[in-house]
């Protein structure tokens, strides 16, 4: 291990480093307790207790951030339950933390060079939106057939199972809803939203009234697992007479039926014939037009999947990317580089960003502008004190397009004098009427407005 203070290699039995004089008793304590809950963590996922297995390895990083074990595994736990994109992203944090000899680079190629399992996980992620949205507007049949889709695509996605289970609870069908949860529980065995799903539909099995009732036009009786109902025979016919008479009817009926189809027999035929060939040559242009615009709506859908897709992939590069410039930003930081990592977070588009990743760059924002406010204002000041108006205009410019008010409104001040050095006076103009406007009764605002005057001269 090493020293937290220094970065020095310091042995296992040593209380204090040997470089630096720090206790390290309370720092080894913190990285045992964190590898304590990494080994819970494991044992969870051996036995597909995927849930207990998260929450251990997220005490495990709260604890010890750089702890590359802790993290791999919390990736591929969210990988194997089917959330793909959480999985990256501890890959990618994990890689930051130790680029080499890091399996999670082995994880990261595996996925994102397979472009058919990177549109898998787009696809998988909209048609589950999609069925959000379906269950918001009451549409629970369109939003079962999403479902469908989603876990045919990503059978080892828990929250799927576990929202069309709570469909088919909703629609009391509970036979199906159980084989959703048992599906649910090969992934996660031990997960607490499956488990209270299991416990009402069994709640609500137990009352549910028997069915063994029994009423005056039905006989039911148990058939192994299944109950038969049968109707009474209150309605059977008891007389032979009534038989008779219907026969002998029947019998009349045919005869008269066919003294008069017969004469007509052959013409009919023909016509028969005839408008049988017709209805069939009808139904086959029939079939080959249906044939045809189905090929053609199938591929309009096509391609549209298609572009959906790549919009999607490139959405998910996208987010990688953006989560690598926030940590290249933050190792920045934590260097002392701060106007560097303004730079760099200039270029994040928090849009795509997760909650806590906008969380960790307002965060750094408000740590690295501050910072870099300072460092550009004192390197600014010197700059024009050294007569170079050129760095200084460069170096203020950045203060002054955030923050006009910076340092009571010197920072303004001191742009506007070396605009004015550097040649460039129209400019300089305005910000010296800014410095009037916004510090009356100075003298800053008293040399403006005389530096201002020899301008308009």
């Amino acid at each position: 291990m090493r020293c937290f203070m220094c970065n020095e290699p310091v042995a296992e039995e040593d209380a204090l480093c040997m470089n630096c004089g720090t206790d390290l008793r309370l720092y080894k304590r913190i990285l045992h307790l964190s590898n304590s809950y990494y080994n819970a963590g494991l044992y969870k996922a051996r036995v597909r207790d995927m849930s207990g297995a998260v929450t251990c390895l997220r005490q495990s990083l709260k604890l010890n951030k750089k702890n590359i074990d802790a993290r791999n595994l919390l990736g591929l736990i969210y990988y194997e339950t089917g959330e793909t994109v959480q999985a990256l992203a501890q890959w990618v944090i994990s890689t930051n933390y130790q680029p080499k000899k890091n399996i999670a680079n082995s994880y990261l190629n595996e996925v994102q060079t397979n472009n058919t399992k990177l549109d898998l996980v787009d696809q998988t992620i909209k048609k589950f939106n999609q069925a959000l949205l379906y269950c918001q507007q009451g549409s629970e049949d369109l939003a079962v057939i999403q479902l469908k889709k989603v876990l045919s695509m990503n059978p080892k996605l828990v929250r799927g199972h576990q929202l069309l289970a709570l469909l088919y609870m909703k629609n009391e069908e509970y036979s199906k809803a159980k084989k959703a949860l048992r599906r649910a529980q090969m992934i996660d065995s031990n997960n607490t939203v499956t488990l209270n799903y299991m416990k009402e539909i069994i709640n609500i099995e137990k009352m549910r009234p028997g069915g063994n009732k029994k009423r005056a036009d039905k006989m039911t009786y148990q058939s192994g697992n299944e109950l038969i109902i049968q109707p009474t025979d209150i309605y059977k016919d008891h007389s032979a007479m009534y038989t008779v008479i219907n026969i002998v009817i029947g019998l009349l009926v045919g005869a008269a039926l066919m003294w008069f189809l017969v004469l007509p027999a052959r013409t009919q035929g023909i016509r028969s014939e005839l408008n049988k060939t017709t209805l069939e040559l009808g139904d086959q242009i029939a079939a080959k037009t249906a044939t045809i615009e189905s090929l053609q709506k199938e591929l309009e859908e096509a391609k549209a999947q298609t572009q959906e897709a790549e919009a999607g992939t490139e959405a998910q590069r996208s987010g990688v990317d953006m989560y690598d410039k926030l940590l290249e930003a933050q190792d920045l930081s934590e260097q002392g580089d701060y106007v560097q990592a303004r730079e760099v977070l200039s270029t994040v588009n928090a849009t795509v960003l997760s909650d806590k990743g906008q969380s960790l760059y307002s965060s750094l924002s408000a740590t690295v502008n501050t910072e870099a406010f300072k460092s550009l204002y004192n390197s600014g000041t010197q700059a024009f004190n050294q007569s170079d108006f050129d760095q200084a205009v460069s170096d203020l410019k950045q203060i002054v397009e955030v923050d006009e008010g910076y340092e009571d409104g010197d920072a303004l001040y001191t742009y506007a004098r070396a605009l004015h050095k550097s040649g460039d006076t129209e400019t300089a103009a305005q910000m010296y009427q800014k410095v009037i406007d916004q510090y009356p009764d100075t003298k800053k605002a008293e040399d403006s407005a005389r530096y201002l005057e020899e301008i308009r001269q």
